[in-house]
């Protein structure tokens, strides 16, 4: 053998074992890349089990013990703080019990602790949050994680909650110990595969394989009428025939390859912005979507609070009127008397927001004046006091004489934004009033100069109970309904605001004008 043949011979031999190094070390990784993941998700799955179980368990004995304080039909302070304390000790994983009972004024909360010292109870007083309905939640702190379970209750006539603490801790005690079993059996059986796999590798493709690098590093030298080698007739000489035959076509080949990839790349950016339009759209109906879920939930409040409140406040106004008309009444019993009627009124226009918000929208279209819609709407709206520090402009386009519209809803919408301008200018400033008509549409707008609404903010100025204003002042439902009826109008309203220099909402509407016999 010459020192040709003993060179390619040598670099045939070290191309074969790095090849099969590298096979293997890749079925090396796969194979504990999936046991690994194998190990973890078992091992989580199992945490996960466990941990519910517990839930599950604490939720049980919360149960319980509810049943049982709830079957006294008068509240024992002492025997209901010994039932806590029996309970820590005698179930395990439990580290905490509470009862919180309702009362008129403070309500009463019972508090038991286990510590290393035994049982540490705390009663006082306060304000608590009694559900009505069993709530769970997972609460992680720097000493653990810990279930909190609560259930409703009555004690006695009153309304209770009684809240368990259960730990983790044993969950997460054999969750670590079942990692470490499944990452032992995982790393076992990947060693064995892995030998194996070596074995045959070598046996059924090294040597196949080393045949054929020989070829093309001959082919690589310039030598292009060489040939592979054919051996037994298997899937390698199949392998050599299909390398023998490409040898004449690479060019070619070359040449569509790249072609196809700058396609493929092409199509690929194509469809990668599809995907992000898509992923809007979807981030906005889900938004959309919370927003209905939120106004259904309302839609049921709104009922409760108009059922149980509509007919007491009906009663109180018609008693406050009769009281109004009463001669000789002292000055400041008419003062409480006016207080009085001002504050049904607001409770009565509280709950019509809320019923508002909720109820289908049948637009009833008619001939409006906007100039006349303007004015109606500043004077229900803005009082003396707020007219005094603001200055007020109009600006009506001239061709708005006569449009359709539910005078109504758009009244409803434009009092609305009235309102929030103005209590964004409360040290004074410029309140526009705007309509138009550009492109088939009608536009109806007001103008502030405030503080303006912050990029965080404006997201969310549409979504029921979201407010800025302080407590008090605002539900978060007035752009809601303003919302809703521009949807009931076919139309939208449109936002645009900067931080400092004030905000600007318009009111955009389908352009409808009067027929001939519609005018007047």
């Amino acid at each position: 053998m010459g020192p040709v043949a003993a060179g390619r011979a040598m670099a045939r031999a070290g191309r074969s074992v790095s090849l099969r190094a590298k096979l293997i070390a890749l079925f090396g990784a796969i194979l504990l890349v999936t046991d690994g993941t194998s190990a973890v998700v078992g091992a989580r799955f199992a945490e996960r089990a466990v941990e519910n179980e517990i839930r599950e368990r604490a939720l049980e004995t919360d149960r319980t013990v509810a049943r049982d304080l709830s079957h006294d039909s008068t509240f024992d302070r002492r025997a209901a703080t010994e039932r806590l304390a029996a309970l820590l000790r005698s179930h395990r994983g439990l580290t905490s019990a509470a009862l919180a009972v309702e009362r008129p004024g403070s309500d009463l909360i019972i508090e038991v602790t286990l510590g290393p010292n035994g049982s540490q109870v705390e009663t006082r007083e306060g304000s608590a949050d009694v559900p009505r309905k069993a709530v769970t939640r997972l609460d992680e702190r720097p000493d653990g994680r810990f279930w909190i379970v609560t259930v409703p209750l009555r004690v006695g006539r009153s309304h209770a909650g009684l809240t368990l603490e259960a730990s983790l801790d044993e969950a997460d005690r054999l969750a670590a110990k079942e990692s470490q079993v499944f990452a032992g059996v995982a790393a076992a059986g990947a060693l064995v595969l892995i030998l194996a796999t070596q074995f045959l590798i070598g046996r059924l493709i090294g040597r196949p394989i080393g045949r054929l690098a020989c070829a093309m590093a001959e082919v690589e030298s310039g030598r292009l009428d060489a040939e592979a080698p054919l051996g037994s007739g298997n899937e390698f000489d199949r392998l050599a025939r299909g390398f023998n035959t490409m040898l004449s076509r690479i060019r070619g080949f070359n040449q569509e390859l790249t072609t196809r990839i700058e396609q493929a790349t092409a199509d690929l950016a194509r469809k990668n912005r599809d995907l992000v339009l898509l992923n809007d759209q979807l981030v906005a109906a889900r938004r959309d979507l919370g927003a209905k879920e939120r106004l259904a939930a309302l839609g049921q409040l709104a009922g409760t609070i108009a059922h149980e409140l509509g007919n007491p406040l009906n009663s109180i106004f018609g008693h406050v009127q009769l009281l109004e008309r009463q001669p000789g009444l002292p000055p400041d019993v008419k003062s409480d008397l006016a207080m009085v009627h001002s504050e049904v009124d607001r409770m009565t226009a509280v709950i019509r927001r809320f019923l508002d918000s909720t109820r289908g929208l049948r637009p009833a279209p008619e001939p409006v004046d906007v100039g006349t819609l303007f004015s109606e709407a500043l004077d229900v709206t803005l009082s003396a006091e707020a007219r005094a520090r603001l200055r007020i402009t109009r600006d009506v386009a001239p061709d708005l004489a006569g449009v359709v519209t539910d005078p109504s809803l758009v009244r409803h919408v434009v009092t609305n934004l009235i309102s929030n301008a103005a209590d964004a200018m409360p040290a004074g400033g410029t309140l526009a009033l705007f309509a138009a008509a550009p492109d088939g549409d009608l536009c109806i707008g007001v103008r502030d100069t405030g503080g303006g609404i912050p990029e965080g903010d404006r997201r969310h100025i549409f979504e029921p109970f979201f407010t800025t204003k302080p407590r008090g002042k605002g539900t978060g439902l007035g752009l809601v309904i303003c919302r809703e009826i521009a949807r009931a109008l076919k139309g939208r309203i449109d936002v645009e605001s900067e931080v400092g220099s004030g905000s600007t909402f318009t009111l955009r509407i389908p352009l409808v004008r009067c027929g001939p016999g519609d005018a007047g």
